[in-house]
């Protein structure tokens, strides 16, 4: 009789402090991603003092919840800046503008040419994917729009959408081998990120980099794509350690000099 009192008396409340200590953890997570600033890199902090980041980039770092993302995007712009690597920006995969919008903030003087469908995915690049890929349909990502992105990024006369689908009429420009500093890649399956690199390296200036977003074991056909890619060119995978794993490829100098010979001596 007395174990039964103490159940009836003790399990409310040894479940109400249960509740509490979840809620107070979860509390400390969500104020940890958006006000803590223990993530932001001294680079940046120095930077923000001296007012050399715009107000809406530092209120797009706050609410962004990937911050090693957001952060490797801004050390490889201003490293493009400060080497003075020239050339246009490139995004594969825009959906609703959202990492196209960070991106075009941290550097707006580039031209900034945005690729997608605007319209989810074609029913044959769904082909043959497997991974968390492999149950997506037509439908997924494509509720958005052209003038959706257009209205999310917002930005200067340098944003150029090319809509379309990219291995086809999409893909006109820039053209150009050191046409582009940056090229951002998150398209999602294997085909689209295999045309992505294929179309963009060639065009990348000496120290441009691509960077392809979701290189981990959910998505094999990014990484086959990449895999595969990366076997023929001399350079050689960064990994990045951010939230669903990107890795990046950043253009040699010598490799880039030697292409020109080559195209050079084709030439005579």
């Amino acid at each position: 009789m007395n174990f039964e009192l103490e159940s009836v008396v003790f399990y409310p409340i040894i479940s109400s402090i249960i509740v509490l200590i979840v809620l107070i953890l979860l509390a400390r997570y969500i104020w940890g991603m958006f006000f803590d600033t223990n993530y932001r890199p001294v680079e940046w902090d120095n930077a923000r003092k001296k007012g050399l980041i715009s107000k809406e980039l530092i209120r797009l770092e706050r609410d962004y919840p990937d911050k090693v993302r957001f952060f490797n995007w801004w050390f490889q712009v201003e490293r493009l800046k400060r080497d003075g690597v020239p050339g246009d920006f490139a995004e594969l995969g825009v959906y609703k503008g959202e990492s196209a919008k960070i991106i075009h903030r941290m550097d707006p003087s580039r031209k900034f040419h945005l690729y997608d469908t605007f319209e989810g995915f074609s029913e044959e690049d769904l082909k043959d994917e497997t991974g968390e890929a492999a149950t997506y349909t037509t439908r997924n990502f494509a509720d958005t729009s052209l003038e959706l992105a257009r209205r999310n990024i917002g930005g200067n006369e340098n944003i150029v959408f090319h809509p379309g689908y990219f291995l086809g009429s999409a893909t006109p420009t820039p053209s150009g081998e050191g046409a582009l500093a940056l090229a951002n890649l998150d398209a999602d399956l294997y085909k689209p990120t295999k045309a992505g690199l294929e179309y963009f390296y060639p065009k990348l200036s000496p120290g441009g980099v691509i960077i392809v977003h979701d290189y981990n074991h959910k998505w094999p056909g990014i990484k086959r794509a990449v895999d595969e890619f990366i076997s023929s060119v001399p350079e050689t995978l960064i990994m990045v350690p951010d939230m669903e794993g990107s890795v990046m490829i950043i253009r040699s100098a010598e490799n880039f000099t030697g292409r020109l010979a080559i195209q050079q001596q084709d030439t005579t």
